[in-house]
């Protein structure tokens, strides 16, 4: 079972991230594409290459959040589509062995006396978007060893995003990741769709939480971690420790080998 690390906002640069992994003995970075540093434009495979094998770790990446391939408008989903082609083509020449991706809940109008979600309300047309993409996006990754692994948010209580996800879990080259602190900040709406469904887990995003604060170190939260850590073992899964600043990354790694719980970080 490997350990990661997201990119931090508070270091400058891949290199100052890679200085961290390895100061912590993590296996690899999940490259955060929400920074501007980091679409793959502007990343260098052959720079990424020589990285990974210098300081003997790895890669994987997290699509932009406001990613939506399920989009209405043909163009923004095309648009969308070729951020998610040239992420599979980057992770592929670097052996990146997966993809994170949120799904994304859509616009929604607010009425007097309610609101209506637009995904909900045109559910046919929007399941139809989302099964063309999915289709689309499984064909990108056939043969190149590289897996995209769906995120929940704290929304699979919502059933049009249940079914966009079961159809991403039709193809061969598509799996979840389960972000325990998400889930648990949300009230646990995902826990039942993740556990019907975990044999298609393949990652894993963990952090602590307490009622609606997440991101903690953990170990200092209400989540029962070693739960989870038997399920990714189970599962097999990549794990980030997901935390957002250094001394919160230290920490939890300190506290993860202090705790002992069967695996190592080297």
């Amino acid at each position: 079972m490997n350990f990661g690390m997201p990119t931090l906002i508070e270091l400058e640069g891949l290199e100052a991230n890679i200085s961290l992994c390895n100061e912590l003995g993590l296996d690899f970075i999940e490259i955060n594409m929400n920074l501007p540093a980091f679409q793959a434009e502007c990343l260098d495979a052959e720079v990424l290459n020589e990285l990974k094998t210098k300081h003997k770790m790895y890669f994987t990446f997290h699509l932009p959040e406001d990613l939506d391939v399920g989009h209405f408008n043909k163009r923004i989903r095309e648009a969308n589509l070729k951020v998610v082609e040239d992420t599979i083509q980057l992770a592929s020449r670097i052996d990146a062995p997966l993809i994170n991706m949120h799904m994304n809940n859509g616009i929604y109008f607010t009425l007097p006396n309610r609101k209506v979600e637009l995904y909900e309300k045109f559910e046919e047309e929007y399941l139809r978007n989302i099964l063309a993409s999915s289709n689309h996006i499984n064909q990108m990754l056939k043969g190149t060893g590289v897996k995209l692994a769906i995120e929940n948010t704290g929304i699979y209580h919502k059933p049009f995003i249940r079914k966009a996800v079961e159809m991403f879990l039709e193809e061969t080259d598509c799996y979840l990741t389960w972000d325990i602190g998400h889930d648990y900040s949300s009230g646990k709406k995902d826990e039942a769709f993740m556990l019907i469904h975990k044999e298609r887990m393949k990652h894993m995003h963990l952090h602590d939480a307490i009622g609606e604060r997440n991101h903690l170190e953990l170990f200092t939260g209400e989540i029962d971690l070693p739960y989870f850590f038997d399920l990714a073992k189970e599962n097999n899964c990549s794990c980030v420790v997901e935390t957002k600043t250094i001394e919160a990354l230290k920490n939890s790694t300190i506290r993860l080998l202090d705790r002992d719980k069967g695996f190592s970080l080297t």
